[in-house]
Order: structure tokens, then sequence, then C-alpha cells
């Protein structure tokens, strides 16, 4: 099995008994209120329901205790006459009591507590009472970008004028609303549901081209892939598949209200997650639906099947494939979120960033809990709250809290990465150390962000190329290249310095305090010194020889001494540098070295 946690199995040993004759009694006396609609028997069925869900708290069965607790909630809802729907609320409720029983002998047969495979079960439940869906949790969306016209399969987009876009809106909303009416009711008169999700389909693809960007385009493409798996009877129709598709109609409607641009940017991450979730839930099928899976990765981490048997049988032992992907995914995550924390150390406005990062963090930690790693959900729960409570207080960030969050997010790369290979959760272990900024993982995180405000330097410097009276974003590059010089010093890249203290003096003493618009000649040497040292940067992330390419940045920084205001050079220590170059060198050369590492190097130098 994935997880170790054989002492789930034997703790629930000792109750199971007892907890399978107190949800039977559950499972009676709401089948008697849905036969009867005799409230008083609701009351009881709920008021024994949360005595289970005490139990299940004590022995830390996870999964077990979010499955009860949706059902408790859902007779709660039932019980308050909130439900919309109450014949179908009842039947998923009783479902979800029936499922509960066969969790509890998975988990006493061994089975590790992942609530990753009863998630269908908890948004049906959710939905029945009209809760946000949890499957958003499980999906990550790739960077944007990513996703082109060629994979969608058309280019097309038409533009209309106001009047004729709101008659086109107007028309294509009314005929979605009968197309799901239709569905919704078992395919209405003729009894054709796969005859009103084709209409339904014929909306989105109408939908698709009446967006140019692609982030709208790929929210009508995802609802397009849905839509045909459950036309071929792909996905069962589920209360919240129906409830998500329901959301659709309501989307078109927020269309017309406001023009692309808004839209686009107010579009919601979690609508496009969860659709993409049950399109990766959907057996194969056409063309459409397989582009999808294959665009964003679907088939290669969601699980498949609807009974237990089938679904745990993706979490064992020949599933490790799919761990591995799993970890690999929610650390590309985890990269995404640690440049976020690194880009706003020192920003005045960082409260939307921060905002954004605890709505991320506490996605990841949804994540975390749905894979069995409860503890380090938990905490990672608490990471969010602490940074939402951040984003709601204006003004600079203090480092130590950023330095902190970065600690947390390497201890969870760490986490994942020894659950997908071992199947043990090492979240006390880990989480439990100190010194982690002393581990090799913090140096990594050290060199992403030096990545990454070189990246940012190189923009803003492109930008001053393009107008060379743009001094704003000179000054950018001279607070960017500034912070890099202590991150180098700690790490002890000394023999880099040179070309970032000669950048920045040359921007900051020449160009910034006289004011002066370089020549094309001067550009072209920056842009070679920055390039290089992004480069140099590079290599050392993927642990692959650097040195080589300091001695043509050297040139470099002396062709631009000859073209420049100041003396540049007389500023640096140059020869400490070449001495520690040189240090390094012998150093590497008592280094057997690999033909790959041979080949690699070659490859930098000739481009």
């Amino acid at each position: 099995m994935i997880s170790d946690k054989s002492g789930l199995s034997n703790r629930l040993g000792w109750v199971l008994d007892e907890t399978e004759q107190m949800l039977e009694r559950v499972r009676r006396l709401f089948s008697d209120y849905s036969q009867n609609s005799d409230q008083s028997k609701l009351e009881e069925a709920l008021e024994l329901g949360r005595n289970v869900l005490g139990v299940l708290d004590i022995l830390e069965a996870e999964g077990a205790y979010m499955l009860n607790r949706e059902v408790v909630l859902l007779m709660d809802a039932i019980l308050q006459e909130q439900i919309e729907n109450p014949d179908d609320a009842n039947t998923i409720c009783a479902d979800g009591l029936l499922q509960l029983s066969e969790y509890l002998k998975h988990l006493h047969d061994g089975y590790a507590d992942l609530p990753v495979i009863i998630l269908p079960m908890l948004n049906n439940l959710r939905a029945a009472r009209k809760a946000d869906l949890l499957s958003e949790h499980l999906v990550f969306l790739p960077a944007e970008g990513s996703i082109t016209n060629e994979q969608i399969g058309t280019d097309k987009h038409v533009t209309l004028s106001p009047a004729k876009r709101d008659e086109a809106l107007q028309r294509l909303r009314f005929y979605m609303q009968k197309a799901l009416l239709g569905w919704y009711n078992n395919g209405g008169d003729d009894g054709q549901p796969g005859k009103h999700l084709q209409a339904a389909r014929k909306v989105a693809a109408n939908l698709l081209v009446m967006n140019g960007n692609m982030r709208s385009r790929s929210l009508w493409w995802v609802s397009s892939a849905l839509l045909q798996a459950l036309e071929q009877k792909k996905l069962e129709s589920s209360a919240a598949v129906k409830m998500l598709v329901g959301r659709l109609e309501r989307e078109i409607k927020r269309f017309s209200e406001e023009d692309e641009v808004v839209y686009n940017q107010t579009l919601p991450d979690e609508l496009l997650k969860n659709l993409l979730y049950y399109v990766g839930l959907s057996e194969e099928g056409n063309a459409q639906l397989q582009a999808v899976k294959s665009a964003y990765h679907l088939d290669l981490y969601l699980p498949k099947g609807e009974t237990l048997e089938e679904l745990r049988s993706y979490y064992s032992v020949p599933g490790r494939e799919l761990w591995r992907t799993v970890a690999g995914s929610m650390q590309d995550e985890l990269s995404l979120l640690m440049m976020q924390v690194e880009g706003m150390n020192g920003r005045t406005d960082p409260e939307a960033m921060m905002g954004d990062v605890a709505n991320r963090t506490l996605s990841l930690s949804q994540a975390l809990s749905m894979l069995g790693l409860g503890k380090a959900a938990a905490l990672t729960e608490v990471q969010a709250n602490q940074q939402l409570a951040i984003s709601k207080s204006p003004g600079v960030v203090e480092k130590l809290l950023l330095e902190g969050m970065g600690e947390h997010y390497i201890k969870l790369e760490r986490l994942l990465a020894e659950y997908a290979e071992t199947g043990h959760d090492r979240t006390e272990d880990i989480f439990s150390e100190d010194g982690i900024l002393a581990d090799m993982g913090a140096s990594r995180e050290a060199i992403r962000s030096l990545l990454v405000d070189i990246t940012k330097a190189q923009s803003e410097l492109g930008l001053f190329s393009q107008d060379t009276t743009g001094f704003g974003h000179v000054e950018e590059a001279v607070k960017l290249l500034h912070a890099m010089q202590g991150t180098v010093d700690v790490l002890g890249y000394g023999e880099l310095q040179p070309l970032i203290e000669g950048t920045k003096n040359y921007l900051q003493l020449d160009i910034l305090q006289n004011r002066r618009e370089p020549g094309t000649g001067e550009l072209s040497c920056l842009a070679d010194i920055v390039t290089l040292l992004e480069a140099s940067l590079s290599c050392i992330e993927q642990e692959e020889d650097y040195l080589p390419l300091l001695p043509t940045g050297y040139e470099k920084l002396e062709a631009l001494d000859e073209s420049c205001a100041i003396d540049l050079l007389g500023r640096i220590d140059m020869q400490a540098a070449n001495d520690e170059l040189n240090i390094k060198k012998k150093a590497r050369q008592a280094i057997p070295a690999t033909l790959l590492g041979k080949v690699r190097n070659q490859r930098l130098l000739t481009g």
C-alpha cells in the first residue's frame, strides 16, 4: 500500500463492530424518514451521525471523518429545509451512508486513508446542498499560455458589434437553458438526453469562437469535452456534475454583462479546475475528450473507476508512477508559490499577491488532505491563514515571515518526494527538524530566487533599450541587482560578483546619475553580461559547470568599462574574483567528469 497507516487499521478494529451498528441504526432511521417524512426520525439520525463523527475524529480516520461530516451536513440542511430537490438529496445521503460503511471496511483491510478515492461521493453530498465542490484542489492549472489554438483545434475568432454580441449571447443562453433543462429531465419528452447534450456542445463551440483570450477559450473547450463525455456516457451524470454543468449557463449571463477583458480577468480558476476533474474521471472517448485530457495531463494523476475496489488499485504499489506524477504536479505548484513569495521581498504593495498566495496555499492544504497527509494539510492551512491575515495589512512584509513561508514550501517539497517513493508520511520528522535553511533545498531555492530577480532585471533593461529615456526601468534593475549581491555572497559564489557589481555600478553611477542615454554598442555589451550571469545561475541550479562562462563575462565587462563615463573596473576587485575562479576550476578538474557533463559544457560554450 502507499501509506504506512497500519496503526489506523488496528485502532479501527477495536471499534468497527460498534461503529457499524451505529451506522446501521442511522441508515434505518434515515430510511424511515425518507419514506414517511417523520422529522423526529431525521433528528435522531442526525444526532447519532454526530456521535459517529466524534468516534472517527478520535481515530484520526480523516477520509471517513470527511465523508461522515458531509453526510451530517446534508442531513442538517434537509432538516432545515435548505434543499432544492429533497428526493435527490435523500438518495444521495443514503448512498453516502452506504459508502461510509464500505470505506471503513476498506480501512480495516489495511488500505490507506486517502480521501481522494471517495471524492466523487464527497462532491455529490456537497452538490446536494449547493456547497462548493472539493475537486478543484486536485487540479493544478498549467502556466498561462500553455494551452494553444493548435491544441484546441481552431484559431477562429468572431468579433461582433456590441448590439450583435448582446443579441447572440441572449440567444445562446436561451439555447443552453433549453438543452440543460431537457437533459436534467432525462431527455425531456423525446427521451433523448444525448440530443440535448449535443445542443449544449454547439452552444459551447459558439462561445469558444466569440472569445479571443486563451483562458476563456480554454473554458469552453473543456466544457465541450465534459458535455461530450456525458453525451457518450463516458461519465455518470451525478448531482455534482449536473450542478457544475448548470454553472455554464450562468457564465454566459456573466459574459453578456461584462466585456471580454473584464470577464477573462474574473473567470474563476475553481470552475475550470472542477470541469477538468470530471473530464479526467471520464473513460476514454473521442478526439476532443482525449485532446483535453492530454493537454492538461489528466490521465496521469486523476483516479478512475466508481467503486472502492476499482479506485484503490490506483493507490497501491503498482501505481507508484501515479504517485510520482501527483508529487511532481504539486511540486510545480510549490515552485510557483516559492517564486511568488520571493517576489514580495521589499515590495510596498504585496497585498494582492499575498492574497493569491494564501488562496493557493489553502488549495494545496486541501490537496494534501485528499492524499492522506492530514498533518501536513493542517500545518499548511495554518500557513494559509497567516498569509491571509498578512494580505489584509498594507506595507512591506517582514523578510523573516517570507523566509518562514519559503521554509514551509521546501519542507513540503521534500515530504512529497519521499511520500511518492516510500509511501511513508514523514510530516512530523521533516517539520520538526531545525536548520532547514542549511539544507540543500534551501540553497536551491535561493538560486531560484536569484534567477527570478535576474529575469526581472533583464525585462526592465529590455524595456529601457526600447526607450532610453525610461530611467525608471533602470532604477528597478538596480534594486534587483543590489538585492542579488547579498544572496550571492551568502551562497559563496564570489566569482559572480564582478558581473553583478559591474552591471549595478554602470547603471547607477553612470546611466542614472548622469541621466545619460547609452549607445547601441553599450546596450549590446550590457545585454551580454546579464545573459551570461543568467546562464551561470541556470547552470548552478542544474548542477552543471558554469565556470567556463565567466571569462567571457569578464571580457564583456572590460569592453563596457571602455565605453562608460566612470572607472568601472577600478571599483571591482577583479584579482580576488579571478583567484576564486581559478581555485574552483582546479577543484572541479580534480573530479572525474562524466561524458554527459562534458557534452553539456561544450553545448553551453558553443550555444
